[in-house]
Order: C-alpha cells, then sequence, then structure tokens
C-alpha cells in the first residue's frame, strides 16, 4: 500500500505497540496487520463526516499513509486507536478546507458516484411492510442523521465521537486536539441545536430508537 523499499519479516499476532515498532522500522507486514486491524473502523468515522464515498476512500488512505510516515514518532504508551482518529480528524479538516463547504447528507444523492446511480433513498426499508412503532422509530433515526449533518463541522465531528465512536470527553478532547472545555461547549451547543431542529420536526426524545 505504502511506496517505497520495505523491510518483510514474520509478523506475530502481538500488541499495537509491537506492530507499531515493525512498522517503524519500515516491515509491511506488520503495516498491513494494522490496516486490516483498523481501516474499517476509521472509515466508518470518515463516512459519517463526508459524504462522498470516492472522498472518503483517499482520506482514509491518506491516514495510514502518515501513520506509516509517522510511525517512528507513535508513543507507545498512547492508543493506536486515538492516534488514527486524530490523524482522521486533521485529515477531515484539511478536506473541508480544500472544499470549502459543509458536506451534508441527501437522500437523492447518489451513493458512490458515477458507477453507482442508485440513490440512498432506494436504500430505504419499505415502510408498508414495518409495525408503526418501527417506522416511527426509522423515521427518528433518518431524520436524525440529516439534522446532525446540518451542524458546523467541528460540532459535527464531537457529536459523531460521542454518540456513534461512544468515546469519551476526554478521549475526543485528545484527538481533536482542543481543550476539554471546548468539547464540552461544542456538544452543548449542538444539544441544542437538534433538540430546536428535533421540535420543528415533530420528533421526541421517545421516537428515538433505544429510548
Amino acid at each position: 500500500m505504502v511506496a517505497g523499499k520495505e523491510k518483510l519479516s514474520a509478523v506475530p499476532v502481538g500488541s499495537d505497540e509491537e506492530l507499531m515498532q515493525l512498522v517503524a522500522k519500515g516491515d509491511r507486514k506488520a503495516f498491513d496487520k494494522v490496516y486490516d486491524r483498523y481501516h474499517r473502523q476509521i472509515y466508518n468515522f470518515i463516512k459519517k463526516q463526508v459524504v462522498q464515498r470516492a472522498a472518503a476512500e483517499d482520506i482514509m488512505q491518506e491516514v495510514f499513509v502518515r501513520l506509516f510516515r509517522s510511525a517512528r514518532r507513535f508513543d507507545p504508551d498512547k492508543q493506536l486507536s486515538s492516534y488514527l482518529y486524530k490523524i482522521a480528524v486533521n485529515e477531515v479538516r484539511r478536506h473541508y478546507q480544500k472544499t470549502s463547504i459543509s458536506q451534508g447528507f441527501s437522500l437523492n444523492e447518489p451513493l458512490s458516484g458515477e458507477d453507482d446511480t442508485r440513490e440512498r433513498i432506494d436504500l430505504m426499508p419499505d415502510e408498508r411492510q414495518m409495525p408503526d412503532v418501527q417506522v416511527r422509530e426509522e423515521f427518528a433515526r433518518r431524520t436524525l442523521r440529516q439534522l446532525i449533518d446540518r451542524l458546523p463541522p467541528e460540532q459535527k465531528m464531537v457529536v459523531l465521537l460521542k454518540v456513534y465512536d461512544e468515546m469519551t470527553f476526554e478521549e475526543i478532547a485528545q484527538i481533536m486536539d482542543r481543550p476539554l472545555s471546548t468539547v464540552l461547549s461544542r456538544m452543548r451547543y449542538a444539544l441544542q441545536k437538534l433538540r430546536r431542529w428535533m421540535d420543528d420536526e415533530g420528533i421526541t426524545q421517545d421516537e428515538l430508537p433505544g429510548n
């Protein structure tokens, strides 16, 4: 995956720290193992931030390229997953800066560009075959996801890391390289907006899945 000279070795099923020590020495097999272990998790996080699949895949690839290049600076006392999330956050921010637009979620946007003309709405379940409670929950889930996409990028990032990736605020602050007070403030403002928008959509807390 990463161009350049490669040193191959037999890689044991080891800890993240052991693998990163090998990656720092240019070990491609160790790097591939790290990639296999984390790429889906990182891609899912990026895809919630960036609608276009091609852009999300490009960002994910850049995340792991940067991981490979910075392997020697990796602190083994830190969690590798947090380190990857931090790189991903910075790459998503860089993407926002380059595109100068706030990514949105559209039911009528093609799923994957030119090669796939299906729209998100085509993959939604047929509500005519769903019980009333399930219909309301599905509507609430879809609407909430669209409302989250309307948030400013930094607020959206905090909400997604907290709600979907189940991180603590301390972890989010570390990943986003922001003071804890800033992260808490962004979460508070985001929740205020979401509650107001949910009221406008006629959605109550009880209608959300899991309540």
